[in-house]
């Protein structure tokens, strides 16, 4: 069974609507010219870091949000732009404050399986849907393929056509809007970060909701409280000063590739569980609410386990969710002898080297994560430089060399899931009979605390949990399209 024949078992669909919905009759009638903007804004590649194809999609994001009556300005300077949407309701509920990102991760079109990253096509569950000009519906199995589709650029679409089926059907939102889409989320949101330092004002609101992130797995819609923040580090171990012959030098010159297999998987148990000293120890615990939210969430581990072709999952006696709650400690990537890709060398390479990534929880100082990881290295008997390379000197005096790169990371904000504005959140979302899941914290990271530390803020997860976003092969399930346009507009004329 596929995941979202799962989801459908255990209710992760909408429930049968007691009353006709205005906003779903209005999308029925309008299914070509929403998948029409999806595909349009994903063909304009829009990797993190190429100003000149961000600012492509900051333009068209401008001419679709002023189409629905917003009033939009860009900010200027190197780097992508921030793009700023405000509409105002008559007599308003109050302010709610969008964030949403257009940038995506880079690409390796080699690695796409179904149609090029910039290129987006549909497919059914059987193969490639055709194109076809004339087509007014869209089936709702069917999948959008296409760099960001679901990350986040579908969920913009969402957002625009809330309010576009809102003023054909009912007047329009009954809340103001503030819509601000990053275009640099996936390299560290610089610009962001700098317009809301100068511009808090204008993002001030009662609510604050980021929409960016893949539903649970069982398909329900998801309300996170809390996002990871990050650290890590380039980590390399030295052999000697340069590659050597393995056949004249093997059985006497150090193999780092082997020594850093060893330091590596001194880190972590068979179980998977970190055995850095301390590694857990500034953990924020999870409140009586919380756990509630997790014990409430259906239990998706066989699921899981047949999706993704996992016999025993690491600490397979817990479940995700609770998981999710606690630091991970992740190798990224590994190299030595210049990588598999290189053509082969019978050569002991004089450096290996890997690419150390920990997604934090609440209560974890990034810098001090970094510090726990070189003070366990150092208890393995390796001499510690930072930012530099060993001296002679110090590779003739010790026997094991490690280089710590350390990389600035983020801290991991929490909100508390009874404030009264989540609470009118989780109201809206299931007045029809909608399910949802609530987490203490999802699994991404983006800059939930620009937001939480100055007002509530809640997250929103529409799209398709197996949606494969950073990878090959991303895609959006139509049918999460249909829901997050429902849902969104519920959110845009809540009860406060």
């Amino acid at each position: 069974m596929c995941s979202f024949a799962v989801a459908l078992a255990l209710g992760g669909s909408a429930a049968p609507f007691a009353q006709p919905r205005p906003v779903a009759a209005w999308r029925a009638q309008h299914e070509r010219q929403i998948v029409d903007e999806l595909l349009q804004l994903v063909s304009i590649p829009n990797v993190a870091g190429t100003d000149a194809d961000t600012r492509r999609n900051a333009d068209l994001l401008d001419t679709l949000f002023t189409r629905r009556g917003f009033k939009v300005e860009q900010t200027d300077g190197p780097g992508s732009p921030v793009v700023f949407a405000r509409l105002d309701a008559p007599s308003p509920s109050g302010v709610l404050t969008l964030y949403l990102h257009y940038d995506g991760q880079p690409v390796n079109a080699t690695e796409w399986t179904r149609c090029k990253p910039f290129a987006p096509c549909i497919h059914s569950t059987t193969g490639p849907v055709a194109s076809d000009p004339a087509r007014t519906s869209f089936e709702s199995q069917w999948r959008v393929y296409g760099r960001s589709a679901s990350d986040d650029k579908g969920p913009i679409v969402a957002v625009l056509n809330a309010v576009e089926a809102l003023r054909a059907t009912g007047g329009g939102p009954t809340w103001s809007l503030r819509v601000v889409l990053d275009g640099e989320e996936e390299a560290g949101s610089g610009n962001f970060r700098r317009f809301a330092a100068a511009r808090g004002a204008d993002l001030k609101a009662d609510l604050a909701i980021t929409l960016d992130g893949p539903r649970h797995p069982s398909g329900r819609p998801t309300l996170y409280f809390g996002v990871r923040g990050g650290a890590g580090m380039t980590l390399t171990v030295y052999g000697a000063k340069n590659d050597l012959h393995s056949g004249n030098y093997g059985n006497w010159a150090p193999d780092p590739s082997m020594r850093l297999a060893r330091l590596l998987a001194s880190m972590k148990d068979d179980k998977g569980r970190v055995t850095i000293e301390h590694f857990y120890r500034d953990v924020t615990p999870l409140s009586a609410t919380d756990m509630r939210a997790i014990e409430d969430t259906p239990n998706i581990e066989v699921a899981l386990k047949r999706d993704f072709l996992v016999a025993l999952p690491e600490r397979g006696e817990e479940r995700l969710e609770k998981k999710l709650n606690e630091p991970t400690l992740s190798i990224l990537a590994m190299e030595a002898g210049g990588g598999l890709g290189a053509p082969a060398r019978s050569a002991i390479p004089a450096t290996a080297s890997a690419r150390i990534e920990m997604r934090l929880v609440n209560g974890l100082d990034p810098a001090k994560q970094n510090a726990l990881v070189a003070d366990h290295i150092r208890r393995q008997g390796y001499f510690v430089v930072e930012g530099r390379d060993p001296t002679d000197l110090e590779r003739l005096t010790h026997a094991l060399i490690a280089r710590m790169d350390p990389r600035a990371g983020s801290t991991a904000p929490r909100v508390s899931m009874d404030d009264p504005m989540a609470r009118a959140v989780v109201a809206a979302l299931t007045r029809d009979g909608r399910q949802l899941v609530r987490l203490p914290t999802l699994g991404g990271s983006m800059p939930f605390s620009t937001f939480s530390s100055q007002m509530p803020t809640v997250g929103f997860s529409m799209v398709n949990h197996d949606n494969n976003q950073h990878g090959p092969d991303e895609n959006l399930r139509i049918q999460n399209l249909w829901e997050g346009i429902e849902m969104m507009a519920a959110i845009m004329t809540m009860a406060r």
